[in-house]
């Protein structure tokens, strides 16, 4: 049988760090998956370029999608 190594408990600065950051990289990930559908589906029905407004839609949403991200985790303590 392999030996391993105890995994350390979590401090409770650690645990918040650790938090914070999986919400940022949720929100970067909304926000990529959902400015890449936008913008293929903005190019593929209107055939013309990004605006301002559809980016501005996609980093919304990325946004919303991290203090949503950052409820859930405060209301699951």
């Amino acid at each position: 049988m392999a030996h391993q190594a105890p995994t350390p408990a979590l401090t409770p600065e650690r645990d918040a760090r650790s938090r914070a950051l999986r919400t940022l990289l949720q929100a970067l990930a909304v926000t990529v998956l959902v400015g890449a559908a936008t913008a293929i589906t903005e190019l593929a029905t209107t055939d013309s370029v990004l605006t301002l407004a559809t980016v501005g839609t996609a980093a919304g949403t990325g946004a919303l999608m991290a203090v949503a991200a950052y409820v859930q985790r405060r209301l699951g303590k």
